[in-house]
């Protein structure tokens, strides 16, 4: 296959990291993200020492704060043109319940708004391209429940819950980024269980090396690349089931009005 240009959020460590470690090494033109500017130089020289490879570029933003989301959005266009993948891999987990700047829970701002965001500021230059979306998702949506009236653990809320659900949040909208009336190539996966401080954040568990989360992501889009699928939630390299709340219609066109008026200053 071609060469892709690819950004991949939240990679300057975990399985971000490590999948852009997998692309340089294959050849591929890595744009890293990070949230500051010292996490990144790390980044981009751990990638270089690492494949002898650079990456081909690099951008700041944190996903806290959906203004400074925008701008990498707007930025990946002018500077990468090119740009025929996107992954939105950058994700927390939160001990206890907290409010981004916008009064957002940050658990769905990160993990899910921030990136619904990205994805649609860079989605003309995707299409344009014929490129494509993955989202990284979790096999813990199949325990999450869409309740318009507590999203965002409003009423009831817990760091497990809170983190079902954005990763039930990520299907949805990748389902309907497949399948709507200007669609984009979007999938969405499950890693595995691997040794990131997120899992260690809510988990007490060993999990395996990041480099396997790097690989499934890889992985992943040789896949997709090769077979051309779209709208599939991956488990080990394969479509597998995503929960009946992600393949319900009414759920997702309801979770896509709601999130369109959040993001609507925007022009989303």
């Amino acid at each position: 296959m071609k060469a892709l240009t690819l950004c991949i959020t939240g990679s300057t460590d975990g399985i971000g990291l490590a999948a852009a470690k997998r692309f340089a090494s294959a050849g591929h033109r890595v744009i890293v993200h990070g949230r500051s500017a010292s996490r990144i130089r790390a980044a981009c020289v751990d990638i270089l020492r690492s494949t002898g490879r650079e990456p081909f570029g690099a951008i700041e933003a944190d996903f806290t704060d959906l203004d400074a989301v925008y701008a990498m959005g707007q930025e990946l266009c002018e500077r990468y043109s090119g740009i025929d993948l996107l992954i939105n891999n950058a994700a927390v987990y939160m001990p206890s319940r907290t409010l981004v700047q916008e009064g957002y829970e940050t658990t769905f701002s990160v993990n899910y708004l921030a990136h619904v965001l990205l994805t649609n500021v860079v989605r003309p230059v995707l299409l344009a391209n014929c490129g494509s979306v993955l989202n990284v998702s979790s096999m813990d949506h199949h325990s999450a429940v869409f309740d318009p009236d507590n999203m965002q653990g409003e009423w009831s809320w817990s760091g497990y819950d809170a983190y079902a659900r954005s990763k039930l949040f990520n299907i949805m909208f990748t389902i309907d980024s497949a399948c709507g009336a200007d669609p984009l190539r979007s999938n969405s996966l499950d890693p595995g269980v691997i040794a990131t401080k997120l899992l260690h954040a809510g988990w007490s568990l060993g999990g395996d090396d990041v480099s396997a989360g790097g690989e499934e992501v890889f992985g992943t889009v040789m896949e997709i690349a090769e077979k051309g699928w779209n709208g599939e939630y991956f488990e080990n390299l394969r479509p597998a089931r995503y929960s009946s709340v992600a393949g319900d219609p009414g759920a997702r066109q309801e979770l896509a009005a709601l999130t369109g008026r959040m993001l609507k200053r925007f022009g989303f």
